[in-house]
Formats: C-alpha cells, structure tokens, sequence
C-alpha cells in the first residue's frame, strides 16, 4: 500500500467518474476508481469542510471557520483547475465578508452554520444551525425556505443538530442528531409529518439507501431502519465511518473495522487503520492509503 494523498482525510465524496477526498483542515484531493490523481491537492478556503456533496458537473462544499465566525458555501467545476485560497493568517488581515473559495463556479458567505447539504433533482438543500432548511437550485438561486422544527413532544428544544437530508421524489426527510426526522414536502418545504427515533444512544451519521436507512451511533454500533419504521441494532469494533448500499446489502467501515451486512447477517473485519470513505472497491484510511474492502461480493 501507497500514501495517496499528503493529508489526514476526514471522509470521500463520490461520483460516478471520480471521488473529492476531504482533508481535516479543509484540503482536498481528486482521484479517479484507480486512485490516482486529477490535478493538485488544493485548499480554497483556510477552514474545514464539515459537510460537502457532488451536484452535476461539480462539488459543492460548506467551509467553516469558527474563530472568526465565518461559513462559506461554494461550487467547484470538475471542468476547471482548482486553486489554492489565501492562507489563514492572511484571513485575520483581509475584509472577511470578500474573502471566498479560489476559482469557485459561485460561492456565498452564509451567516449560520451549515451542518448538513444533499443534492437534488433540481439542485440542493441545506440545514443552517438555529436558522432553517433551504432549498437552491444549483445556481444557488432560492427555491424555497422553510424554518427549522422547534418543537418535540410539545417541549421547545433548540440543541438539535441536522445531521442529514434525504431527497425523495416528493419528501425531504431532516434526520438531526437526537433521533428526530421531519419530512418536509419537496414542493413548497411545508412540513407533512415528525417522528422520533428510539436509538440507544446519540446519533453520529446517518447513510441512505432506496428502502433503508443505517444510522451510525456515537459509542459504536448501527441501527437499520426500513420503510416501515423498524429499528434492527446491531454492534460493531467502534463507530462507522462511511457506508453504503450495494445490491441489498450494506457496505461499511470505520474505527479499525470492515463490515457487511446482507439478508440479517452481519460480518465484521478488524484492520489496523482507520476506515474513512470507500473508492471503488477499496477503502481509503487516515492514514490516507488505499487497502482492500475486507468483503468481496458473492
């Protein structure tokens, strides 16, 4: 095994043709199924990216500095050469609300913190902290906002955290960190329905499929959930870091384990890295190497 990149990875986001590698001070790395490279490592932006997708013919990234309060949201363009931004000690000595990503397709400053974005057939949704859902078109023209659900059990809340977004074709689900989902109509952004989930603990990370839903717990561990609303728990070596869903069953890594997950069967791996995102076949660890997926498909 070869380092592939010369930074920690944090996680991957991937496309049909090639996959944004995401770093844990905001770098970030193109690479093609093969693992090699598609241009220069890069860094827009002087902050972290804590939440990020690809959209048609891009990625679009949110970038948050929290000692100066800034969060900027932007889309890079697979068809143009990524840029290094200015450094962050030039940060402190610039007009802050100027500064944007390096040869961003558009960029916006947003005044919250996004904690969650997903694409959609016209464009994309976002969860801005304490403030609301928008819903752009890939533009970054508004189609609608809706504000965020205050309410649990008729107890105001607050803390919550939008931790995911999921597109159907006529709902928009907001899964948040304390077990609560609300669907929202695709439409106008109006809420159709709520529901609380009974986890055993607090949630990390939730990871889609077309029927099912595996929700990552902070101590380590899942939970499937299928259409119907039923909740499977099942352990794991430590928390998942990355999954996805490949022919029925689940595919997942994350703090020294492989997984799988087919028709009720779980088996695990240990590995001695840290799984942090799937490329291809393979799994990419932070120490940013590439390694085989412990599982290979029957």
């Amino acid at each position: 095994m070869s380092r592939i990149i010369p930074f920690t990875p944090t996680r991957v986001d991937s496309g049909e043709s090639e996959h944004v590698i995401i770093g844990t001070l905001g770098e970030l790395a193109r690479i093609d199924d093969k693992g090699d490279a598609i241009g220069e490592v890069v860094s827009p932006f002087p902050a972290a990216v804590p939440c990020s997708t690809q959209i048609d013919g891009g990625w679009l990234g949110v970038w948050v500095e929290p000692e100066q309060r800034l969060a900027r949201m932007a889309r890079l363009r697979f068809d143009s050469e990524w840029q290094n931004g200015i450094a962050k000690g030039e940060l402190r000595s610039h007009r802050s609300s100027t500064i944007q990503p390096a040869e961003a397709d558009w960029s916006r400053a947003m005044d919250a913190e996004p904690t969650a974005v997903c694409r959609t057939e016209t464009g994309f949704c976002f969860a801005l902290r304490s403030k609301g859902i928008y819903h752009l078109d890939e533009e970054a023209n508004e189609i609608w906002r809706a504000m965020l659900p205050s309410v649990l059990d008729g107890r105001r809340r607050g803390l919550e955290t939008a931790l995911s977004i999921h597109p159907t074709e006529d709902i928009l689900s907001i899964w948040y960190d304390n077990g609560l989902v609300v669907d929202l109509s695709m439409k106008d952004g109006i809420e159709i329905d709520r529901r609380s989930l009974k986890t055993p603990e607090r949630i990390d990370a939730i990871f889609h499929s077309e029927n099912e839903h595996l929700i990552a717990l902070s101590g380590g561990g899942f939970c499937i959930q299928d259409h119907n609303g039923v909740l499977e728990s099942h352990s794991t070596h430590g928390p998942v870091m990355a999954a996805r869903s490949v022919d029925g069953a689940w595919e997942f890594t994350g703090w020294r384990h492989d997984g799988r997950l087919s028709e009720g069967k779980l088996s695990l791996s240990e590995r001695p890295e840290i799984g942090v995102g799937f490329v291809g076949q393979r799994i990419l660890t932070n120490d940013g190497t590439l390694s085989d997926f412990q599982f290979t498909r029957s």
